[in-house]
């Protein structure tokens, strides 16, 4: 049975509601691994499990470490030009 297409456009009215705690960035890590493994299979022309694996664990951890890097420069700029 296909879901009414009415209903689903209207699901996007009202998001789900994530906060601001500090434990909320936590949900950037799976949306990070969903990236990279898409990223990387779009990318290869010949499937190695191995290979394919440790590629997307190198651009899961790449890109992980600048976000905490850009956030971490982020609030010390915050920091500073509102202290």
């Amino acid at each position: 049975m296909m879901p009414d297409p009415v209903g689903l456009l209207a699901s996007f009215t009202a998001p789900i509601h994530i906060g601001t705690t500090h434990a909320s960035l936590l949900w950037m890590f799976p949306l990070l691994a969903a990236i990279s493994v898409i990223y990387k299979v779009t990318k290869m022309r010949v499937f190695f499990f191995g290979r394919f694996a440790r590629d997307v664990l190198v651009l899961f951890i790449t890109i992980s470490l600048f976000m905490i890097g850009a956030m971490a420069a982020l609030n010390v700029i915050v920091w500073y030009v509102t202290g």
